[in-house]
């Protein structure tokens, strides 16, 4: 059952992941088992110093990326409920969290509101969310400056329900991560330059050649003119 739950929570997740909307935000609220490594709920923003936020979201761009949604509160029984808040300028909110995020790092801020859904719990409530890319190119990421709760250079990474300082594993598995992708990213490149160079050697051959007739003319009896035609030049490359 554990495991069709999650399953659930996947896909769920990757739905709205894709494609932020009223309709997949709903179908995660629904859905969801509880906070993960890729998924974060808080019950408001305005009570949690920038720093901090900006740090949970370093932290998940550290790991695989990930979703945090504001409006939803845990319970003293351990469950989430969600209550829903009153939103403010999107635009400030990200202004305070920017003074800490790497430019790198790619995420989007996104407000929703629910009127008329099946989903009563819902109704006439408003949700907050982050939407933390993965981009294993440029990691690790760390903050710009040091803040409350977050030093520039300690590395963060998300662990189960938590943002915590990476240890040596963390460490190891994050520049694996990143050495993989830049081994991947090269071969790419080279694979690249390697066709550029091919069309320039291509333009240089010519898929035919002249060849002069045995056939002449003489034209004011002082001039030759040759006659001549064009056929296939056997020494072109087959484009296979």
């Amino acid at each position: 059952m554990i495991t069709e739950n999650r399953k659930g929570l996947k896909e769920a997740f990757a739905v709205f992941f894709e494609n932020p909307s009223r309709e997949s935000l709903r179908k995660l609220l629904i859905d969801h088992t509880g906070e993960h490594d890729d998924l974060d709920f808080k019950s408001e923003f305005k009570s949690i110093a920038p720093p901090i936020l900006a740090k949970h979201i370093i932290a998940m761009a550290n790991k695989a990326g990930g979703v945090i949604i504001f409006g939803v509160k845990e319970t003293e029984n351990g469950n989430f409920e969600s209550v829903g808040l009153q939103l403010d300028d999107k635009t400030e909110f990200q202004k305070k969290i920017e003074a800490y995020l790497p430019d790198k790092l790619i995420r989007s801020v996104h407000d929703f509101s629910f009127n008329e859904v099946e989903y009563t719990k819902i109704i006439g409530k408003s949700f907050r969310v982050v939407i933390v890319e993965y981009t294993p190119d440029y990691i690790p990421f760390l903050s710009k400056k040091d803040g409350e709760g977050i030093k520039k250079n300690l590395i963060y990474i998300r662990k189960n329900s938590s943002s915590e300082t990476a240890d040596y594993n963390d460490l190891q598995d994050i520049f694996n991560r990143r050495l993989e992708t830049s081994f991947s990213s090269a071969r790419e490149i080279s694979l690249t330059e390697h066709f550029k160079e091919l069309k320039e050697i291509y333009s240089l051959l010519s898929k035919n050649i002249i060849t002069t007739k045995d056939m002449y003319s003489f034209i004011d009896t002082m001039r030759i003119l040759s006659m001549s035609e064009s056929k296939p030049n056997p020494k072109y490359p087959k484009e296979d």
